[in-house]
């Protein structure tokens, strides 16, 4: 799971040119926030501070299941979306593919989202656009997207939203 979430961040980091100063919002606040998922239990909440923007996360799990949440916030976060530069006119359509992935473009709690899924079936991951200030994104291996969009909606987006401005 950890490897589907790391893949897809390296990959939108690789294709963004992402460079860093200074900015991100406070660590302290984005941790405090982490939701809490009925049923799932809580491990390994982490964050990865930069000068543009910080990656605070945790991991979850339930029997042998698991996925991770991540919030990527600060002046550099919206640079380090889901999607590589030549599918961002694919958005209007409401979907497009690649080789690896389905991309379906939706709305969740009135922010813009991208649900991608792989066609292998290893794992979904969806990204939600906090206000093009920063990314929140739940994925899992072995997760269907629909499941992740679930888990999304208990999740206090506009919270969010507010503490990445």
């Amino acid at each position: 799971m950890k490897l589907l979430l790391s893949v897809i961040l390296i990959f939108a980091l690789f294709f963004s040119g992402v460079e860093m100063i200074s900015g991100a919002p406070a660590v302290e606040a984005l941790l405090k926030t982490l939701p809490r998922f009925e049923g799932w239990k809580m491990e390994s909440p982490f964050s990865m501070p930069e000068d543009e923007f910080v990656t605070v996360g945790a991991d979850y799990s339930r029997g042998d299941r698991s996925f991770q949440f991540m919030v990527i916030a600060g002046p550099e976060a919206p640079s380090a979306g889901p999607l590589p530069e030549e599918l961002e006119e694919d958005r209007t359509a409401g979907s497009t593919e690649t080789a690896e992935a389905w991309f379906s473009f939706f709305s969740l709690g009135g922010f813009p989202a991208v649900k991608i899924e792989m066609k292998d079936e290893s794992g979904a991951t969806v990204w939600i656009d906090l206000e093009s200030r920063g990314w929140l994104l739940l994925g899992g291996d072995g997760m269907k997207g629909d499941e992740i969009v679930k888990l999304l909606g208990k999740v206090n987006l506009k919270e969010f939203a507010r503490l990445v401005r």
